[in-house]
């Protein structure tokens, strides 16, 4: 009986510590806080509805719309393809809990938060003609690592996720798709067989590099005789074919690796712009400076023709199959278009 009756004790004591045990885990500041950061801006089940986002900071306005399941940036009535990864990446930030911690519960606190209906920088998600979310994004907090938020027409501002910001205010050029060729598909090194690159001319070279003659003395023959006779020189091709397992440049055995590497950039190439308000007409008819012709296994080929060199070494171009002309960059230009010698083993 004596056993029984410390048992139960015991029993009854445990009992009560766990219970004060549970609510001091229940009601602990620290927790209750933590629990009241925990907050997502977007439900995770309206991501799917999601078909246009505006950014809007003092500087710009990013235009995002999804059609028949992609997305592209809109500017002024034309659409561009978008960074896919990049858009799911921020739409995946607003929908995620996180901790944002509230910050202000009233009105007042929104000038000196930066959160100012008419000022503050703006994310705005629709879906099916419906808004989403109309988020404010205000000022950074006093250590640079966090941002002020609240949704129009809520007082309640809170803090957290300087990315938000940071996605904000990106220009249009960081929401472009600028590769001249998709990651996706069956376009890949080993399905390359041959490569024709006709240079650009000579005297528009690029460093020095782009455009030379391949070295050869025909090549300095031609460009002397049509030096002193004022016609332009004959373009300089490169043409690189698969052989017995290596590679060869105009007939001659090359070095394998470094054209392997030459076709992975030029698969792998990117703008650094669009041309924004251009068409490229069907036979690429303005942009024949220089050109790339990647013929595939399949039989099937893609065409990379560029214009005549701009400001800064760029120059436009265009991709066959494509509707956009891209801006490359000089360095870019440099990369696609190379010299015979470079290639000699």
């Amino acid at each position: 009986m004596v056993y029984k009756t410390k048992v139960t004790i015991l029993s009854v004591i445990v009992a009560g510590l766990a219970v004060v045990y549970a609510g001091s885990l229940m009601f602990d500041p620290d927790r209750v806080s933590a629990r009241d950061a925990a907050y997502a801006w977007l439900e995770a089940k309206s991501v799917p509805r999601v078909d246009g986002i505006e950014l809007k900071s003092a500087n710009s306005v990013v235009a995002l719309v999804q059609k028949n399941a992609a997305w592209f940036v809109s500017v002024d009535g034309q659409d561009y393809p978008a960074k896919e990864r990049r858009v799911e990446d921020l739409l995946n930030l607003l929908s995620k809990k996180d901790s944002y911690p509230v910050r202000g519960a009233e009105a007042a606190s929104h000038e000196r938060l930066g959160l100012l209906e008419d000022s503050a920088a703006r994310i705005t998600v629709r879906g099916g003609g419906t808004t989403l979310l109309d988020l404010l994004v205000g000022n950074t907090d006093a250590s640079g690592a966090e941002a002020y938020l609240r949704k129009a027409g809520k007082n309640e501002a809170r803090s957290g996720a300087l990315s938000i910001s940071n996605y904000v205010s990106s220009a249009k050029t960081a929401w472009y798709n600028l590769r001249l060729f998709p990651e996706t598909g069956n376009l890949t090194v080993d399905g390359v067989q041959r490569v024709i690159v006709t240079l650009p001319p000579a005297d528009d070279a690029e460093g020095g590099a782009s455009g030379e003659p391949a070295d050869t003395a025909d090549a300095s023959a031609d460009a002397s005789a049509a030096a002193e006779t004022g016609a332009p020189a004959a373009p300089v091709t490169l043409t690189f074919a698969r052989a017995n397992g290596g590679w060869t440049v105009n007939g001659q055995e090359a070095d394998a690796p470094k054209v392997e590497s030459y076709v992975r950039a030029i698969l792998d190439a990117e703008g650094d712009d669009f041309a924004t308000g251009e068409t490229v007409a069907a036979d690429y008819a303005a942009l024949n400076e220089g050109r790339i012709v990647l013929e595939l296994g399949d039989g099937t080929s893609r065409v990379i023709s560029v214009g005549a060199k701009l400001d800064l070494n760029k120059r436009d171009a265009s991709v066959s199959g494509s509707p956009y002309v891209y801006s490359l960059a000089g360095w870019a230009v440099e990369r696609l278009f190379k010299a015979e010698s470079e290639f000699k083993k």
